[in-house]
């Protein structure tokens, strides 16, 4: 009795024995898993994807040409840069119809002869009346005689002085001024569209 006490007492601590060696083992097994770095678990996204699921969209880098620049696009240092500027309407053409002054149907003139010369009034008079102008009597324009004509024109009427300055071959621009604001000189004024004051220029 005796010695088979003594042998299931020695059987129990040789399992209890081997016991706690296989507890330190697989203690020593799972610190190692744990704490190895190089040991990475990865998923196989293919398999990890069941039947009627649909694999995500991965971003593909561009295609690139043989230097190695992605094909379609250009260096930004390349891009020329286009600018559009605004244009204003072409008024030299055909189709601009500049400012032209009314017929000489439409203008009233009176000549004053401011000169010695008689008749020279009535005699520039009768050129208006022949060229359609509506004239006004021939009168004088008393004063010092003007060595050169001047054409005075009314508000409204600059264009149509400027014609008749032309006509008679005067300048323009020097020859034409606003109308007289006293017209006293000026014997028997009518009101005039435009006011000839007749130079030596022109009478003789």
């Amino acid at each position: 009795m005796n010695s088979q006490a003594g042998e299931s007492n020695s059987g129990a601590a040789v399992r209890g024995l081997l016991l706690v060696l296989v507890a330190v083992v697989v203690g020593v097994l799972l610190l190692r898993s744990v704490d190895d770095p190089d040991e990475i678990v990865t998923t196989d996204p293919v398999s990890s994807v069941g039947p009627g699921s649909t694999l995500p969209a991965v971003a593909q880098p561009p295609p690139t040409t043989g230097a190695g620049d992605p094909i379609g696009e250009v260096p930004a240092s390349t891009v020329a840069v286009s600018t559009t500027t605004a244009q204003a309407p072409d008024t030299t053409s055909s189709e601009a119809e500049p400012f032209q002054p009314r017929p000489a149907a439409e203008i009233s003139v009176q000549v004053a002869n401011s000169t010695t010369v008689r008749g020279a009034a009535g005699r520039l008079t009768d050129r208006f009346k022949t060229l359609s102008y509506i004239t006004k009597s021939p009168t004088n324009y008393l004063g010092t005689p003007l060595e050169r004509t001047r054409i005075y024109y009314q508000p409204g009427s600059l264009l149509e002085a400027r014609a008749i300055a032309g006509v008679l071959e005067l300048d323009a621009d020097n020859d034409v001024f606003t109308m007289l604001t006293d017209t006293s000189a000026v014997q028997g004024f009518e009101t005039p569209d435009v006011l000839v004051a007749l130079g030596t220029d022109l009478a003789e």
